[in-house]
């Protein structure tokens, strides 16, 4: 016969009941053997409960202070309102936190060691985090050196630099605070300049004393990173570096990278490498993919982790569409569905991730129709209906959801790049139906009208342009008879266009984007198959190289653009 089994059932206790029982008693003052006086008020407690909540008061009772022998114990430093909340939380776990409380409960919890209380405290400071106090809260944290809070206010104010820049907190900083931002890699800016500008705002606010350490904090500041235009029209100019050698110094150098590109390792340096900080992404929308139809699927690039996610897909699978990004969205415009030209339009959410909704439609169908943004104004111009070659032009309003035709280009394009730099608007190369163009017009808002700028180096439609250093970069496509990886360059200022290197693929129907100083070549068709491949360019190398990780689709025809993660 077996041994009989035994069982252990295990025996629970209800320890909320239990602090419920022992609170009840404090407030009748039952039990009670120590009374914290603090500020003139009386708090009967229980030691062993304080001791167990707390390693401060557990040495205060256990060890050889001569509190543990007390029957009144003075805790000084504390406001008798903040002792009452703390008391309270020790025996019933709950605790309010406010914007008019924190500022007091914060440093008592550090002081008496209750880390419950001091964990809600800084979760609730790092929710209040924006732009205007992130300051603030980061001295905050660092005063009581909550490690955690201390990393979540450094990154946001990284992350929402530009805005925080606005902010009096910002120029009340010291020069070491200062100077740990302008030399770090992890701020989020949209171009160097807002870090120059940033510099001079916070040297100006204090002139007389500030201006002593403005070369030595202009020397983080990544000038050669700035575009030519900027340096002679806005640095040159600036009366505190026009005065000051060093700067004077500092600036030269940028200019020197610029101009003398076989001299630039004798400039590399920190002030050569653009930040990591900022967290732009490449997307890639739709298309024609491997299956000979139009897509749907949506892919996001990641530089940091070199690595390809999916969003949400489209409403619609189109190809032959153009794509922007501006605030937080992406919008994706017309295109083809595999039956007909395309007037729609859809918009994601990136921050929000949920789902594409529709837009007002253009005025017209449009299929591969050029796009680009000037003040918060997206601009669409050309393409192909199905029968004609546009040389229409309209432009939407994202406040009021609503479309606008505008004066017409001189010459219908299809498969033409447009793209904008310093307020005006450029128009390159396409298919008019008879042949492919090497022309190219420009459109200035303020004036209303087209005029007509030095043609390309050589014709092409369906290849990619973007817009670096103040540079327009014109890559691949087709001229008739072959699919291109020549790659060419115009500067607005001198109405001139050259060819730089090659990319390493031909490609005809190719996105192309900016990111971090560098320009990209995504997708495309190279003549015998589509591309799952990008490649990036080096201006100051003058050379490209290819991603190791490749796009999980094959496509040409997409809609491409830079979105940035915060």
């Amino acid at each position: 016969m077996e041994s009989s089994q035994k069982a252990k059932t295990p025996c629970y206790t209800n320890s909320h009941s239990m602090l419920l029982a022992m609170n009840d008693l404090r407030k009748k003052r039952l039990l009670c053997d120590v009374v914290f006086c603090v500020d003139e008020e009386m708090f009967p407690v229980h030691r062993v409960v304080m001791a167990a909540c707390s390693d401060y008061f557990c040495a205060m009772f256990t060890g050889e202070m001569s509190e543990s022998q007390r029957r009144n114990v003075e805790l000084k430093g504390l406001k008798a309102s903040t002792m009452k909340i703390l008391v309270n939380y020790v025996y019933t776990e709950d605790i309010e936190i406010t914007e008019d409380n924190v500022q007091e409960l914060l440093p008592a919890a550090c002081l008496l060691q209750l880390k419950g209380v001091k964990q809600a405290c800084c979760d609730f400071l790092e929710n209040q985090l924006d732009p205007a106090n992130c300051l603030g809260i980061k001295h905050f944290a660092e005063t009581h050196t909550c490690l955690e809070l201390m990393k979540a206010s450094t990154d946001f104010c990284h992350r929402h630099f530009q805005a925080m820049v606005n902010n009096e907190e910002f120029l009340g900083l010291d020069e070491e605070e200062i100077k740990e931002f302008i030399e770090s890699d992890d701020v989020h800016l949209t171009s160097e300049e807002a870090m120059y500008e940033a510099l001079m705002s916070w040297t100006r606010h204090k002139n007389e004393c500030r201006v002593k350490v403005l070369p030595q904090l202009l020397s983080h500041v990544r000038l050669p990173l700035l575009t030519p235009k900027y340096l002679t029209d806005t640095i040159d100019n600036e009366p505190l570096i026009k005065r000051n050698h060093e700067c004077r110094d500092l600036v030269d150098e940028a200019k020197k990278f610029h101009l003398c590109p076989e001299c630039r390792n004798e400039v590399e340096n920190i002030r050569t490498k653009p930040r990591t900080g900022s967290d732009e992404r490449l997307v890639v929308i739709g298309g024609f993919g491997s299956q000979q139809m139009p897509l749907s699927t949506v892919e996001e690039y990641n530089p940091k982790t070199e690595s390809w996610t999916f969003l949400p897909a489209l409403n619609k699978s189109r190809r032959y569409i153009t794509a922007v990004s501006m605030k937080e969205r992406l919008y994706v415009i017309g295109g083809y569905d595999g039956t007909a030209r395309l007037n729609t339009v859809e918009s994601l959410s990136y921050a929000k991730e949920d789902n594409w909704t529709s837009m007002a439609s253009m005025n017209v169908r449009r299929g591969l129709a050029g796009a680009t943004i000037i003040k918060d104004t997206i601009y669409v111009a050309g393409g192909f209906d199905g029968s004609m070659r546009h040389s229409s032009m309209e432009n939407y309003d994202p406040h009021i959801d609503q479309w606008n035709v505008l004066k017409e280009m001189e010459t219908g394009r299809e498969g033409a790049g447009l793209v904008s730099t310093g307020g005006v608007m450029y128009c390159i190369g396409g298919y008019d139906g008879f042949r492919i163009l090497s022309s190219a017009e420009r459109f200035d808002p303020a004036t209303g009208h087209w005029e007509h700028i030095s043609p390309m180096n050589v014709p092409r439609s369906g290849g990619g342009v973007s817009v670096l250093n103040d540079l327009i970069y014109v890559i691949g496509g087709y001229d008739g008879n072959s699919h291109l990886s020549s790659v060419e360059c115009y500067n607005p200022r001198t109405d001139s266009w050259n060819l730089v290197a090659k990319m390493m693929s031909p490609r005809c129907y190719v996105g192309a984007v900016t990111i971090k100083g560098k320009l990209y070549a995504v997708s495309g068709y190279d003549g015998s198959k589509l591309l799952n491949t990008v490649e990036w360019y080096d201006p100051f190398e003058n050379a490209w190289q290819t991603l190791s990780d490749k796009m999980d689709m094959q496509r040409c025809d997409a809609g491409v653009a830079v979105i940035r993660r915060f």
